[in-house]
């Protein structure tokens, strides 16, 4: 196994974590990960997502020196964005663990995967065993929509497998079978009339929405489904009948098949609220590709025999959220995500725990070793 020095992994966290580069303005913490590899040798090479994205960079995808494109190769992931600034992050560094000051978001999601495979690309010309075919993946706009893993062009490198340090969940847990997500617009129209004077005259189109939602249940369907409401709007002067509105949601779930069966149970909710008067118009669409693997899977074999190299107990888990694995699985290359503990992600109060931080870190390099 790598020897890992804690203070000079803690010291890289923290060095990338303060590189302020929140979602599509990743072009700084993209320097930095491009010289830092460089240096090391390795062959980084940045696509075109950036302008297919309205973003100041794409994703990077850097080969070590032993990379060898005629062989199958697993990729190891992580993303550049953090979902707000860390511009003025002071680092607090305790005994056992690593805070922000409170005042900004720590950034360990995703920094402490930046971390933990950079410095894994400084130590592997320390490796003992033989090193497998692997590639270093760093995407960007993952917390706006898991852009950069939707554009990245993964094939040209052979890869088979693909494993994602990005789950807040405690190293030895990883997302085995992921929800997806299917967000939808519903355009409700009524007419508009005046409010006051002949309020008969006129459909209210906000009443429609609310005769339909009232009809569906929304929140945990069942153990494996979800739907919401997120954002309502239209309407205008209160002496106006509302002539539209416009209703945007979501539904997750484990299948398309059990996604699209919410779904239509949703639409036809909107569908019977207008039948005496009115109209809707939906549009939909798979913000990110569910996934299950099999127990037996080589993934999951894979997965729980690098876990165990690193002293943990593997825990494969159902999981709703949503990462760069789901876009990987929907585009046919297996992948998982992994635990590598980022609690509280998105708050001031995030933190994580030094020992995680070092648990990770052996993970990727078990994942990374031939035994």
């Amino acid at each position: 196994m790598i020897y890992i020095d804690k203070k000079e992994l803690i010291d890289l966290f923290v060095h990338l974590a303060a590189i302020n580069s929140p979602s599509l303005n990743e072009r700084a913490i993209a320097d930095e990960v491009k010289r830092q590899f460089s240096l090391l040798g390795f062959t980084v090479i940045e696509d075109d997502t950036a302008k297919k994205i309205h973003g100041s960079a794409g994703n990077l995808i850097c080969l070590p020196p032993t990379f060898d494109a005629s062989k199958p190769s697993i990729a190891l992931c992580a993303h550049l964005d953090t979902v707000q600034p860390t511009e003025k992050l002071v680092a607090n560094v305790t005994e056992d663990r690593i805070t922000s000051d409170g005042t900004t978001i720590l950034g360990g999601d995703d920094r402490l995967g930046v971390a933990v495979l950079t410095y894994l690309s400084k130590k592997i010309k320390d490796a003992a065993a033989p090193v497998k075919n692997f590639i270093c993946v760093f995407t960007v706009g993952e917390e706006v929509g898991m852009y950069g893993a939707n554009h990245v062009e993964l094939q040209p490198y052979n890869v088979t497998a693909a494993y994602i340090f990005d789950c807040s969940k405690r190293p030895g847990i990883y997302i085995k079978d992921g929800a997806g997500c299917l967000v939808f617009t519903a355009t409700v129209k009524g007419k508009s009339a005046h409010a006051g004077v002949a309020p008969e005259e006129g459909i209210n189109a906000i009443t429609l929405a609310a005769n339909a939602m009232a009809q569906v249940g929304f929140g945990r369907i069942d153990p494996e489904t979800t739907s919401n409401i997120g954002k309502i709007s239209g309407g205008g002067p209160t002496n106006v009948v509302p002539d539209e509105v416009i209703i945007e949601g979501e539904v997750r779930s484990f299948t398309l098949e059990r996604i699209n069966a919410e779904y239509q149970l949703i639409r036809n909710s909107f569908e019977r609220s207008v039948v005496n008067g009115g109209s809707v118009q939906f549009k939909s669409d798979i913000d990110f590709h569910p996934y299950i693997h099999a127990e037996n899977s080589a993934i999951v074999l894979t997965m729980e025999k690098a876990l165990r190299t690193a002293g943990l107990t593997p825990k494969g888990i159902r999981y709703t959220g949503g990462s760069d694995a789901n876009s990987y699985n929907g585009r046919g290359i297996p992948a998982i995500n992994i635990g590598t503990g980022a609690q509280k992600p998105h708050s001031f109060e995030e933190f994580i725990l030094i020992e995680d931080l070092i648990k990770s870190t052996e993970i990727a390099i078990a994942l990374i070793q031939e035994h």
